[in-house]
């Protein structure tokens, strides 16, 4: 059978951890004074588990501490039974889903059939983080971190890459890009932590240019988010207003421009007007994306309480009028 074995110092100092599925976890060298901090972890992830200390058998929630150093024994969990997982257990599920007696939707999906997934649940979670709703932010943290564990799985099926591979690079990657924490370089700051991950990053993607940065952003993302980190790298280069007033002139031209064109230029004239509002809003640190969401979300909000109003009131929303309309919108907008 296989045995897991960590100390107890081990595990209060790694702040991950998971046992292998299927083997029998011991933690070592408990001594009475570290006891409580064990247990509290140990709760936090295997959940209210049978163990045994000392000859002595009950649930870890009832366990107390012995006298002297003694050792914490788990046996075996049923998978099915268990009430705390960790990343390792998600792979295990995937694997068992796309097996081949597995979930009939689940072992058929590719890279392409699931993309849309990705976007979607990430969305989600920002909601959530907007809402500043915990309960739906730890349900779809999961629902991310599913995306990237299934595109890994459906790889491994491929011969392409596997999990191991992906967390190898993303953690190379990571301390590549923190030489202010794992090199020499010392950060003060914000400003110059950040600069020195921007300086680690353009040296892995061999980039020696403004514009092979801008070429590597990515066509997929939302455009204001890309025309921002657009902007951001002419920014780095110096190209760029001065000050959010200065480039606010621009937006003026840009509309002007606008109004005046034609039916073939009509299109491209409306995204420099975007792109110009756009730059302003960065120059004013303004997410553009986040700043777009709350604004369309707070006219939902209201033009709905108008619709309320309007059928309170016995009429028509079509045939009452843009003027009143309005005035009813200014009433909504006051009350708030």
């Amino acid at each position: 059978m296989d045995r897991y074995i960590v100390s107890a110092g081990s595990l209060l100092a790694n702040r991950a951890f998971s046992a292998p599925v299927g083997a029998t976890l011991e933690v070592t060298d408990v001594t009475p004074d570290l006891f409580e901090r064990v247990k509290a972890k140990l709760l936090h992830i295997l959940g209210d588990e049978v163990c045994t200390v000392k000859g002595r058998t009950a649930r870890l929630s009832e366990q107390t501490a012995a006298e002297g150093s003694f050792g914490l024994c788990f046996p075996p969990r049923d998978f099915l039974k268990k009430t705390r997982f960790d990343f390792n257990d998600l792979i295990y599920v995937i694997h068992r889903l796309r097996d081949e007696d597995g979930c009939e939707w689940d072992k058929v999906q590719t890279h392409e059939s699931i993309r849309e997934n990705a976007v979607e649940e990430a969305y989600e979670l920002v909601e959530a983080i907007n809402n500043r709703d915990l309960d739906n932010m730890r349900e779809e943290t999961g629902d991310v971190l599913l995306q990237g564990a299934f595109h890994a799985v459906i790889a491994e099926d491929g011969g392409e890459y596997d999990v191991s591979d992906g967390m190898s690079e993303l953690c190379a990657k990571l301390i590549f890009r923190h030489p202010h924490v794992f090199g020499e370089i010392k950060a003060k700051n914000q400003e110059e932590a950040l600069a020195a991950w921007e300086q680690a990053k353009m040296k892995e993607k061999k980039q020696k240019s403004a514009s092979e940065r801008m070429t590597h952003v990515a066509g997929t993302l939302p455009q204001p988010m890309r025309a921002a980190k657009v902007q951001k790298y002419a920014a780095s280069v110096g190209f760029d207003f001065p000050t959010a007033e200065e480039a606010a002139t621009k937006v003026t031209e840009e509309l002007a421009e606008l109004l005046a064109a034609g039916e073939k230029d009509k299109e491209m004239e409306g995204g420099d007007l975007l792109f110009a509002a756009i730059n302003v809003l960065r120059l004013r640190k303004i997410n553009p994306e986040m700043a777009l969401l709350r604004s369309t979300d707070k006219f939902v909000r209201r033009f709905t309480a108008v619709e309320r109003r309007v059928e309170a009131m016995g009429a028509d929303i079509r045939t009452l009028g843009l003027a009143k309309l309005d005035e009813i919108y200014n009433q909504v907008k006051n009350e708030e």
